[in-house]
């Protein structure tokens, strides 16, 4: 197994789902802040942004203790 990782800039959820689709990742890894309800509402969620948007498979990991 192998697992690389990129620095980049730009619009983090495309740049993310730009960066797998050049890299030709098999998976997309990301933690969470855990926001529910109106703050991620007010705030927006870029995890939710790429796990909808993403063609391959997303697993979002969330802080422990929340």
């Amino acid at each position: 197994m192998r697992a690389t990782y990129l620095l980049r800039d730009g619009v983090v959820a495309d740049t993310i789902l730009e960066a797998a689709e050049i890299e030709q990742a098999d998976l997309i890894a990301m933690t969470t802040h855990g926001r529910t309800g109106m703050l991620r509402l007010l705030l927006g969620s870029v995890a939710e942004q790429v796990v909808h948007h993403s063609k391959i498979p997303v697993m979002l990991i969330r802080p422990m203790g929340e």
